[in-house]
């Protein structure tokens, strides 16, 4: 038997190196697969190199609360349950002197490495 078989996993940060890659082998280990992340374009494009009938993908961003609700009751209507959380999304922000950050930058940051839900 399959280590995952019969779980159903949401992977954040699913249009990544890392994502794509734990993606391959939790449905290798039989799960089945949301990935989620902001872009529709390369979630499509790993999703389709995944090539499983157990993959499916979400666009949201999550370190906001409402777009979070709205992958985690995506993967309930499709595979009825979640069991495992691979809260794998996050940014790098830019690379300056601390009195030149931009705060925007750092807010971002901060939400997506620190703040986002899951």
């Amino acid at each position: 038997m399959k280590q995952l078989e019969n779980k159903v996993a949401i992977i954040t940060g699913g249009a990544g190196s890392i994502g794509k890659t734990t993606a391959k082998l939790f449905l290798e280990e039989g799960a089945k697969v949301l990935l989620v992340d902001i872009s529709e374009t390369q979630l499509n494009k790993v999703a389709s190199e995944l090539g499983s009938k157990n993959v499916a993908y979400y666009v949201a961003d999550a370190s906001k609360a409402i777009e979070v609700d709205g992958y985690v009751n995506e993967a309930v209507k499709l595979f009825g349950k979640i069991d495992v959380f691979f809260n794998n999304a996050g940014i790098e922000g830019v690379v300056k002197p601390i009195v030149d950050y931009p705060e925007e930058v750092f807010d971002q940051v901060m939400a997506v490495n620190v703040k986002a839900y899951g």
